[in-house]
């Protein structure tokens, strides 16, 4: 029962790492999307705030699918608990990517110079999550690292929801209590992850407002 507790670690790590990480891959297309907004903008026939929410809301219905198909696979072939809280946080988790991208991709001048920013971002936030190292063996001057990434709340989500309980199996206090996060509050972690996308797109809508006003300087 431990080793086969243990084997899904890594693909509870993996499954949101990869799919974040893998955000970066809309940079080119944003770019292209900033450059018409831009212009747009300048002629006066479109502003910042409901750009931005048309933006958000216009990219939830794919981010939704992927989440979705990405989690009945996972679940289903490694017979991982709790379908909808896997589902949940794997959704949030990619909308605050995405967000995290736009901010990115109006804030750089090159689609190769975003994807470099992105993906250190990602890497350093898979460092500090909790998984390669927990946080009780995380340095005093990396601690900041793991309260600030995202992968934090969505990895011990993901960890409560399948080790918690009865179905978390005979090991799953134990893995629990490795990681340091006996207690989840699953509500919190939504919050912060809805916080993250909230203060993410407001820094999105700042940079457009400032610095894409399509006027010749």
């Amino acid at each position: 029962a431990d080793r086969a507790a243990q084997k899904l670690l890594p693909c509870l790590f993996y499954v949101q790492a990869f799919l974040v990480f893998m955000s970066v891959a809309v940079l080119p297309f944003f770019l292209e999307q900033r450059d018409v907004f831009r212009r747009e903008r300048a002629n006066g026939d479109i502003t910042c705030l409901p750009y931005v929410i048309a933006n958000f809301f216009a990219g939830l219905p794919c981010i939704a699918l992927i989440a979705l198909i990405s989690t009945a696979l996972v679940t289903q072939l490694a017979d991982l608990n709790g379908f909808g809280g896997f589902f949940l946080n794997l959704l949030l988790s990619l909308v605050v990517a995405e967000s995290l991208m736009h901010l990115i991709g109006a804030a750089q001048p090159h689609y190769i110079i975003g994807m470099a920013l992105g993906a250190g971002a990602y890497g350093m936030f898979m460092l500090c999550e909790g998984y390669m190292v927990p946080k009780d063996d995380i340095p005093d001057g990396w601690l900041w690292g793991y309260h600030i990434a995202f992968h934090t709340y969505s990895f011990k989500w993901f960890l409560h929801n399948q080790f918690s309980g009865e179905d978390g199996g005979l090991v799953g206090g134990d893995i629990l209590k490795r990681f340091g996060i006996e207690d989840v509050d699953t509500t919190e972690c939504i919050i912060v992850l809805l916080v993250y996308t909230l203060v993410l797109e407001i820094g999105f809508f700042a940079v457009l407002k400032v610095f894409h006003t399509g006027k010749r300087s």
